[in-house]
């Protein structure tokens, strides 16, 4: 659905939290993954000893976006950081999305969750439906934990 969504240009929303936060796993974990997965993952990190029974791994970042709109995405944090970084929390929205200009595909369009608590799933969807309002297709949003955006 997101790859067609994508190809289609039609509306998508991708909420990103972090470009690289590395994420612990159990080795049993990393084991046990699927061959393929396992060598799709960054490697474990090469600080934590061969022993230690968690490990941190770091997932590729948006790999499943063309260039082009993986690029933009990290813009956007980028972006995002540094107006997080001089901007007061009580200042924040809760949602903060990539303004839109000309040249700019219509989607799919970036954002951030500043405060997770308070976006229900349905006031989410209303802030899909708002920010795609001019397309009448339907809309998706797909979720990005981590720098995977699985």
């Amino acid at each position: 659905m997101v790859r067609d969504h994508i190809e289609r240009e039609r509306p998508l929303l991708v909420l990103l939290d972090e470009a690289h936060r590395r994420i612990p796993v159990l080795r049993q974990e990393l084991q046990a993954a699927p061959c393929q997965l396992r060598g799709s993952l960054t490697a474990a990190d090469s600080r934590t000893p061969a022993h230690d029974e968690v490990v941190e791994l770091q997932l590729p970042f948006l790999d499943w976006l063309p260039d082009a709109h993986r690029e933009r995405a990290a813009r956007f944090l980028k972006d995002s950081d540094a107006t997080l970084s001089r901007t007061p929390q009580a200042l924040l929205p809760a949602l903060m999305t990539e303004q839109t200009y000309d040249g700019l595909p219509p989607s799919p369009r970036f954002a951030r969750r500043l405060s997770p608590d308070a976006l229900s799933a349905g006031r989410l969807a209303a802030a899909v439906e708002h920010l795609f309002a001019h397309d009448r297709q339907p809309c998706a949003a797909a979720g990005h934990r981590s720098g995977a955006g699985r």
